[in-house]
């Protein structure tokens, strides 16, 4: 027989790893045919090899263990390595293999002879002719050899015969290993297997299929229905029972019993087989799908519903511009319902409404919508825009929009958000001008506050005044100004003989003496009126100096420019002079050397003469011997520090957070916006005014910090 070259190719190690679980389903496929090999050839020996399995056969005793075989590995590796038939009449006197090659190993283990009780002897190998097993992929699967002790030829006939026989050997390997490629995926596959002959009975049923219906070991697979979920068992009955007549491919789906509360959902689907006569049906649980489609509906249900209530305007469009989707708010602000269907583009936003910029004036084109410029890149936040609908009010909106991408980087489209903040403008148009009014108001009443301090001061002054006034007047009233009237007319009498009349007349002698009597007086009461007159001069420029500043404060007001602090507080004091004496506060001045600023200096004067002025009401109603009112100022970076401290009742942790509030007091004559008013100023002027405490009787600290420097606006 001539020799066919094919490419060797040997079982790979995941075919081997497939197959060596079921070795013994191989050998019964294989099991007869080494033996028939031999009685067709003559040989005495014969073997054959498969990944996982060898089958030995001899003649004394049929089918035996390989180790009773002559040793043969080398052959066989030969032969496989060629991959094509072998023959070798004498293995001795052949010069591809050295003596001794072919003979049984030292440390093979003989087979024991069983009549005897001794150990068999190996023969040698003295004739050899090997068939490769090759598999349909080229792959050589193994070797069908046959060996005898003597050289020997084989005919045509038997070399035929013998390559004949191992490829049947081939093919019975490969039906095996479909065999168990096809247990193997109906054993462990996730879902249910099964097989129906042409009248719908079942012939076949993978595990899966009963742990499905929940079938015992023992049940029949007909029994299928009675793992059926009850409310599906008779339509499933029923269309099985269709299947069987039409014989038509279909599909279910039901559920099954529930097991531990849970029902299961599963899907059966049923197709004619190939290659065989019948069905073959296919079952899967999709519980795990059911869970996600009602998940899937119920967020769907919930998006839907919030798109269409939400009251900010909401409008999608695809990549060519054209608006796919929006919702209930967008219809009502472009005036959507007004419009034919067509209308599907940026011209249906501008049909129904007109769009400004945030002028109110000025038109908004097309090429500058937020949807096309976000089809074109870019991401808006916060434009401001008008929007006029027909017949409607002019409405102040915000938009936001950004492009719609895909996973690999393309346009699909963009969405727009658009929020009516019509109300909020107004909203914080009148809060504007409540806070206006306001700081009118409280200007109004810090100058009214420094008013009552002018007048309280040139009212303690004026006292002063009068009652030098009436001293000076009480004094001139008891002047001796008749006495010196009566001299000078006794003098003009006695003109005429005046030396006699001074020296020998008893009136005349007395007169000189009372003349300087009467001069001392006088000079006394005109230093007295001096004094008075002084005192009285000096109340009156005390007066002059507190309308001055008053004046220069309120020509000042709103005008910025740069002054020392130290002035700023000593100004403060003053104008609380009055009240801090009436009520017996002491003040204490911790004053550092710190830079000038640049402020507006009426301001910071309103909002220090506010603190003093509380400072003084809170020493006051404490009741305290030691009234004490500090004023510290220190430099803070770039920010001048000013504190008002007092000794009085302190605050309260329930009142700190409300102190700044517009209209809190604790005071029954306090209007409730001086410390409000004070911390706006402050946070105009760029810096700020915060208040500490360590609660009732413990005093309190107002701390006021402006920047050096003027702030930008």
């Amino acid at each position: 027989m001539s020799a066919v070259s094919i490419a060797p190719r040997l079982p790979s190690e995941s075919r081997l790893a497939c197959i060596e679980p079921s070795v013994r389903l191989i050998e019964q496929a294989v099991n007869e045919i080494p033996g028939l090999a031999a009685l067709v050839c003559g040989t005495p020996f014969a073997s054959l090899v498969l990944p996982g399995a060898h089958v030995a056969w001899s003649r004394s005793v049929g089918r035996t263990r390989a180790a009773a075989l002559p040793e043969h590995r080398a052959l066989d590796d030969y032969t496989m390595s060629r991959a094509e038939f072998l023959e070798i009449p004498d293995v001795a006197a052949d010069e591809r293999f050295a003596p001794g090659q072919a003979v049984a190993p030292s440390d093979a283990v003989a087979p024991s002879d069983a009549a005897t009780g001794r150990e068999a002897v190996v023969p040698a190998v003295g004739f050899y002719a090997g068939a490769p097993l090759i598999a349909a992929d080229g792959q050589v699967l193994g070797i069908l050899a046959l060996m005898d002790s003597v050289p020997r030829r084989l005919e045509p006939q038997q070399r035929t015969a013998m390559a004949a026989l191992a490829a049947q050997a081939a093919t019975q390997f490969a039906m095996s290993e479909e065999l168990i490629f096809a247990r193997a995926i109906g054993a462990s596959a996730p879902v249910a297997l099964y097989h129906s002959d042409m009248n719908g009975n079942l012939t076949y049923a993978n595990p899966e299929y009963r742990r499905i219906f929940g079938l015992r070991p023992e049940q029949s697979t007909d029994d299928w229905a009675q793992g059926v979920h009850p409310d599906d068992r008779a339509r499933m009955a029923d269309a099985w029972a269709k299947f069987c007549r039409e014989k038509q491919p279909t599909r279910f789906e039901y559920r099954t019993v529930p097991k531990a509360g849970t029902i299961r959902y599963f899907a059966e689907q049923v197709v004619a087989a190939d290659g065989v006569h019948g069905f073959i049906g296919t079952i899967s649980d999709f519980t795990d799908l059911v869970a996600a489609r009602h998940d899937l509906l119920q967020n769907q249900t919930l998006l839907e519903t919030v798109f269409t209530n939400l009251p900010i305007a909401l409008i999608a469009c695809d990549a060519a511009g054209h608006i796919t989707r929006h919702n209930d708010a967008a219809a009502e602000l472009f005036n959507f319902a007004d419009q034919p269907p067509a209308a599907d583009s940026f011209d249906r936003l501008a049909a129904g409404a007109r769009i400004y910029f945030a002028d109110g004036a000025t038109p908004l084109p097309a090429t500058e919508h937020p949807l096309a410029r976000a089809l074109r890149g870019e991401t808006i936040r916060d434009l401001e825009l008008v929007i006029v609908g027909r017949g409607s009010a002019p409405r102040t909106t915000l938009s936001n929009a950004r492009r719609l991408e895909g996973p690999d980087g393309q346009t699909l489209g963009a969405v727009l958000v658009v929020q009516d903040v019509t109300e909020r403008k107004l909203a914080d148009l009148e809060l504007e001008r409540v806070h206006k009014q306001l700081m009118v108001a409280s200007r109004q009443a810090g100058m009214a506050e420094i008013a009552t301090n002018v007048l309280h001061n040139v009212g303690n002054v004026l006292n002063s005044v009068n009652v030098s006034a009436s001293l000076l007047a009480e004094r001139i009233g008891h002047s001796k100004p008749a006495g010196l009237a009566r001299v000078a007319a006794l003098l003009t009498e006695r003109s005429a003989d005046l030396a006699e009349f001074i020296s020998s007349d008893a009136r005349g002698r007395t007169l000189p003496t009372y003349l300087t009597q009467l001069a001392a007086q006088l000079q006394a009461e005109q230093r007295a009126a001096l004094e008075e007159l002084a005192s009285l001069r000096g109340n009156i420029e005390h007066i002059k100096d507190t309308v001055t500043m008053q004046q220069n404060y309120a020509k000042l007001c709103g005008v910025t420019e740069i002054v020392a602090v130290a002035d700023l507080v000593e100004d403060a004091l003053r104008m609380n002079t009055g009240a801090l004496t009436r009520h017996g506060v002491a003040v204490q001045r911790e004053i550092d050397d710190v830079p000038p600023i640049t402020v507006d200096k009426h301001k910071v004067l309103q909002i220090l003469v506010n603190l003093v002025r509380n400072a003084k009401y809170a020493c006051d109603d404490s009741g305290r011997t030691d009234k004490m009112v500090t004023v510290r100022v220190n430099s803070l970076g770039d920010r001048v520090r000013i504190a008002v401290i007092d000794n009085g009742v302190g605050i309260t942790p329930e009142n700190m957070a409300s102190l700044f509030r517009h209209g809190f007091t604790t005071r029954e004559a306090g209007h409730g916006f001086g410390l409000h008013s004070g911390a706006l100023t402050a946070r105009e002027l760029g810096g700020s005014l915060t208040a500490h405490s360590e609660g009732p009787g413990c005093g309190a600290a107002f701390v006021l910090e402006l920047p050096y420097a003027k702030p930008r606006s």
